[in-house]
């Protein structure tokens, strides 16, 4: 995963479980929509903690590599 589009997706996530927190706070304990919306924070958490772990990659490797398998290729061809 590139660098950038995994710090923009843990971004996006961040602002979610905040907003769904805040809603999760103002939802006494015990019903199911506290049960529903504790389920999905939590897993909003987990994917926050997935992106994290996920190899960072820089942008200029990611295009680097298929260039150059490319003229690998070419370079065993002729």
């Amino acid at each position: 995963m590139i660098a950038i589009e995994r710090d923009e997706r843990i971004a996006a996530q961040r602002r979610l479980l905040h907003e769904r927190s805040l809603t999760l706070a103002n939802i006494p304990p015990g019903n199911r929509a506290h049960h529903r919306l504790a389920a999905e924070c939590e897993a909003i958490s987990d994917e926050i903690d997935r992106l994290q772990h996920c190899i960072n990659i820089p942008r200029s490797v990611a295009l680097a590599v298929p260039a150059l398998l490319a003229v690998l290729l070419l370079a065993l061809i002729s």
